[in-house]
């Protein structure tokens, strides 16, 4: 009979743990990504029916607002605004592109927020400055017409 030395149940695990372990953290990377991030999509031309949302008054340079507008099916939705200067208002989606929250301007910093996973938006352009959100917000055409904020719904893709 010949006396080799059998590994011990706890050795067999810890080798195939360290293993699995090594494996992953390989397959992991550097965790660099080439993926791109998204760009902001460019400010729509107004089309069709626009809808008066807010007076601009009610808006003041640097502010952001949420309003309520009638989508294209007819349900009332919210949508958010961010005035950047006096000649300009623009106007976003508030659907989040993570999973579909509700995002709103309610935050503690000076951008659009989602409650439901934590991503930020930048009120700017709408691109995402912390997510997981990778997309940025939809936007929405707009106009400013007789001190009125006109906003011009559409289907968000």
């Amino acid at each position: 009979m010949t006396d080799i030395a059998q590994p011990a149940r706890r050795t067999v695990m810890c080798a195939s743990a360290a293993l699995g372990s090594a494996a992953l953290l390989t397959a992991c990377g550097d965790g660099h990504s080439e993926a791109q991030v998204p760009q902001a999509s460019p400010v729509p031309s107004p089309t069709g029916e626009g809808q008066a949302v807010i007076d601009l008054a009610e808006l003041e340079v640097g502010a952001r607002a949420t309003v309520q507008a009638k989508h294209p099916t007819g349900a009332e939705i919210p949508v958010l605004l961010f005035r950047p200067d006096e000649k300009s208002v623009l106007a976003y989606s508030s659907v989040c592109t993570h999973q579909g929250c509700v995002v709103t301007t309610k935050s503690t910093k000076d951008d659009f927020f989602c409650a439901c996973h934590g991503s930020r938006f930048q009120p700017s352009d709408g691109t995402v400055t912390n997510g997981p959100a990778i997309a940025p917000l939809a936007r929405y055409a707009t106009k400013i017409k007789d001190d009125k904020v006109i906003v011009f719904v559409t289907d968000s893709k």
